[in-house]
């Protein structure tokens, strides 16, 4: 529900949620709420924690407040600290995501890269821009497909050599 509900709500919701097959729901409080560890307790779903967790550093906090976390790259600083926190967050016992913004297929791609290290994946920011600049994946038939190639296999759509608006190079 991403921030949007007070603890009270949480409580009353996320049965209702569990009973209608929901696997786990993201940051269902503001972040830094003290009540996560409350609806924590109660919840017959996981809650998974993103805003309150964008670095190694905020690992061992959101185990107090959450059954798992959901890494994103853009927030985290890249691949190496993602990797840190997979492992942090398995040492503390929690499950652990990978997610992203709306961004283009060059962050799907980093994420795609860490992607079998988590136990949920949501990495489908990039289909919601209407001319993907950096395409890094494939989507087809339903599924995003990490790229064949070296790296990150990202590729611009765009000349970078294009001449400045000034008329300068």
């Amino acid at each position: 529900m991403n921030e949007y509900w007070t603890v009270d709500e949480a409580i009353e919701a996320l049965p209702q949620l569990a009973g209608l097959g929901v696997e786990y729901c993201e940051q269902p409080l503001p972040e830094g709420d003290e009540g996560g560890a409350t609806v924590k307790a109660r919840s017959p779903i996981p809650i998974y924690l993103d805003e309150d967790c964008h670095t190694l550093a905020d690992v061992a906090t959101c185990a107090e407040r959450a059954h798992g976390i959901n890494i994103k790259l853009s927030k985290s600083g890249g691949i190496r600290e993602a990797i840190r926190m997979v492992h942090a967050a398995r040492a503390v016992g929690l499950g652990v995501m990978v997610g992203c913004m709306t961004e283009s297929g060059l962050g799907i791609s980093a994420g795609a890269q860490i992607a079998s290290l988590c136990d949920f994946i949501d990495l489908d920011g990039n289909l919601l821009l209407r001319k993907d600049p950096w395409p890094g994946v494939e989507f087809r038939d339903g599924v995003q497909l990490p790229p064949d190639k070296p790296g990150l296999g990202v590729e611009p759509t765009v000349s970078l050599s294009a001449e400045r608006s000034d008329g300068r190079n």
